[in-house]
């Protein structure tokens, strides 16, 4: 689905954040992005997402070459992903739900779709009784959830979470992970990036570490 290509990325005339990273998502993949903040974690998301350029590589997406891509093929591409971002980005005077299902009425889908979607969506991230709140009050923790219900509310085919973990309690780290975890069942590849090492073992996924601007495919493990 994606993959990357000795990818180098450097701002201004400074040190590589990414040196000749490559890696490759296949359709249907979980994987854990890890690294210690500030290591470029955000950086190599925002290529896969096309927020970026790399400074030099190659970027293919869906198997097409993404530097020859038209602006209306990349729109195509941007829709078919999900991303929950570490600043949320959700509208605050409206309330949960209503946020929630923005993405699907961006796409014009049917009332009835939305009626049933968005309220399951809520239930799996357990805020199914703060549909009617407004976002602005709502705790940090809860909207870091809003935010991932709408990032899967249109089943994209890709999925990809920027430390959808790092606001809430572990109990609820857990719960998130198997929201993810659902809807790659149902056949989005997703990508999770976080700097907690420690946290993302305890799956039996992938994961890519990303350290001194290298990148290294970890076999998945489950720590007992």
């Amino acid at each position: 689905m994606v993959r990357l290509d000795k990818i180098v990325k450097r701002y201004g005339t400074g040190a590589p954040i990414l040196s000749n990273v490559s890696m490759a998502l296949e359709t249907g993949g979980f994987y854990f992005l890890t690294g210690a903040s500030g290591v470029g974690k955000t950086t190599l998301l925002n290529i896969i997402c096309l927020a970026e350029q790399p400074s030099s590589g190659r970027v293919m997406l869906l198997g097409r070459d993404a530097a020859g891509l038209s602006r209306a093929a990349r729109g195509v591409y941007r829709r078919r992903v999900g991303i929950v971002f570490q600043d949320f980005r959700l509208i605050g005077d409206l309330s949960a739900g209503e946020n929630v299902a923005l993405p699907l009425r961006i796409k014009g889908a049917p009332e009835k779709q939305i009626r049933e979607n968005v309220p399951e969506l809520l239930s799996w991230v357990g805020l199914a009784a703060r549909s009617d709140a407004p976002v602005r009050t709502l705790s940090g923790g809860e909207q870091q959830r809003i935010a991932i219900a709408r990032a899967v509310v249109g089943r994209p085919d890709l999925l990809i979470a920027d430390e959808p973990t790092g606001n809430v309690d572990d109990d609820v780290a857990m719960l998130l992970v198997r929201v993810f975890e659902r809807i790659n069942r149902l056949g989005t590849t997703v990508l999770i990036a976080t700097h907690d090492i420690a946290f993302a073992r305890q799956f039996e996924h992938q994961r890519f570490h990303l350290e001194g601007g290298g990148l290294t495919l970890v076999p998945g493990a489950l720590v007992e």
